[in-house]
């Protein structure tokens, strides 16, 4: 056997030394990882136990995080090998392991409660105020659109316990003494059937019996009973009773709505969030099937905004919004409502379809400038078969260029001139299924002159329904079969 040389002897010795010296590291560490598992339990057994700090009032569903601890992701237990080099350490113990996924999932369920706070709440809608067209407005719009809100509110009806509708509405009134508001809103909310499109057909069927509710625009959000006080099937208005506490100022209205101005359609959504859309005022008129009074915003209005005010950048009402789309009834109609319901909102029934000439396109006013020498007025394109207008020989392209001796240049002025004409006939101590005659000035096409025909109409404050019978299509135009008693020409608008 060789002898061992020195450099050997070393070499063992030194091997024995590291040897040792790992071992004294890897006790250290050992004795560091028990230290950092029992430091571990201890606070999360402490966690575990200790009461929960969040809490929720019973009268709302918001929770508090007034004394809640700031929000932390629980820190996994880590081995240091090296100043600035750590891993994570594996869960030898099952009740670290648990205690750790207990502080994970604690962790996820304040971050729930906090998004339920109002002003972490991520899912609150958009409107339209970040609209880059309003920003030389935005301050001033905002603040008038808040002011609005204020009286704006969501309504609920329904029928043997099931929902029938959600629209919106605001206060036009309020009783300080009694505590007594009036809502407007639109009669869509107890139309129990709708099923035409055409509503000059007067198809729609309403509930008035049905359950309404209104939801108040308090911290809990409060439901009251709301009342009809009446509904009016022809203009679709609804106005209900609801008693408040406390209200805000009430808007005022005005009576002059400009076609292209600005305007903002106020409402709620089905969670009670604001609405707003933004628009103008569009230069056109109702389309065959909808009713003369209507005027047109260039945005689309869903059904729980429905009811709402369109306003001003003044805040003054314009208008309301009364059926899905961007139909509105202008406030000088609402007004003249606003002042006949408690008898009755009496209207007469003309019964034509008309169009105004200044929503046509120029080059076809300036034709029928030049064809026919009128300038302004509405063009007939449809009369209801056996009213009183088809019976004294007016057909569909005649032109109507007066009321009463008063230019009429569209449907809208027409409207107001009827109910103004029925407001002064109920005066006079008159009523329902009275009759009034009005001097219509028409242009005639057939005879190419103008004349005055005394139309007498009768007094109604029930829904106008368009005769349809006695028509039959020929070459895409509706034609009547009758002949016209009160015109002697071949023409065959006149048959």
């Amino acid at each position: 056997m060789a002898p061992t040389t020195t450099k050997e002897k070393v070499g063992k010795v030194s091997g024995s030394r590291s040897s040792a010296e790992r071992r004294r590291r890897q006790r250290k560490r050992q004795r560091q990882r028990q230290r950092q598992r029992q430091r571990r339990q201890q606070e999360a057994e402490a966690a575990a136990t200790s009461p929960g700090t969040w809490h929720a009032s019973s009268s709302s569903t918001e929770a508090s995080s007034v004394v809640s601890s700031p929000l932390r992701w629980p820190s996994a237990p880590v081995i240091t090998i090296r100043p600035g080099c750590q891993i994570l350490e594996r869960f030898d113990d099952p009740a670290i392991e648990d205690a750790y996924k207990d502080l994970q999932m604690k962790y996820h369920a304040k971050i729930e409660r906090q998004l339920k706070l109002v002003t972490l709440d991520p899912y609150i809608p958009q409107s339209c105020m970040s609209n880059a067209n309003l920003l030389a407005v935005r301050d001033s719009s905002t603040k008038t659109v808040l002011e609005g809100a204020k009286v704006v509110l969501g309504l609920s009806s329904y029928v043997d316990g099931t929902l029938m509708a959600r629209s919106s509405g605001f206060f036009i009134n309020w009783d300080e003494e009694s505590k007594v508001g009036t809502v407007l809103t639109s009669a869509r909310l107890i139309c129990s059937k709708h099923p035409s499109m055409d509503q000059w057909l007067g198809s729609d069927e309403y509930s008035p019996n049905a359950t309404v509710c209104a939801h108040l625009l308090d911290k809990d959000e409060t439901t009251v009973p709301a009342a009809l006080l009446h509904y009016d099937r022809h203009f679709n208005i609804a106005l209900f009773k609801v008693v408040v506490d406390s209200c805000a100022k009430i808007p005022s209205f005005s009576s002059e709505v400009i076609y292209g101005q600005d305007i903002f359609a106020l409402g709620r959504d089905g969670d009670l969030n604001l609405t707003i859309n933004h628009g103008h005022v569009k230069f056109k008129g109702p389309s065959r099937f909808q009713r003369h009074y209507y005027m047109y915003t260039g945005f689309v209005t869903d059904q729980s905004s429905i009811g709402g005010p369109i306003i001003n950048f003044n805040g003054q009402v314009l208008g309301m919004t009364n059926v899905p789309g961007m139909g509105f009834i202008p406030s000088s109609i609402i007004l003249h409502c606003l002042d006949l319901w408690k008898n009755c909102i009496p209207r007469l029934h003309i019964g034509m379809k008309l169009s105004a000439m200044k929503f046509l396109d120029p080059i076809h006013v300036e034709k029928i400038s030049r064809k026919c020498n009128v300038d302004s007025g509405l063009i007939v394109k449809e009369v209801s078969y056996g009213s009183t207008a088809e019976k004294l020989g007016v057909r569909a392209g005649n032109i109507i260029q007066s009321i009463n001796g008063k230019c009429v240049a569209t449907t809208v002025e027409l409207e107001n001139e009827l109910m103004q004409i029925c407001e002064n006939h109920l005066d006079k101590g008159s009523g329902i299924g009275s009759s009034v005659d009005i001097q219509v000035g028409i242009f005639r096409m057939c005879k190419g002159s103008t004349c005055t025909v005394s139309l007498r109409l009768n007094v109604s404050d029930d829904v106008e329904i368009f005769n349809l019978e006695g028509k039959q299509q020929h070459d895409g135009v509706l034609v009547r079969k009758t002949t016209d008693s009160s015109c002697n020409c071949q023409d065959d608008t006149c048959r």
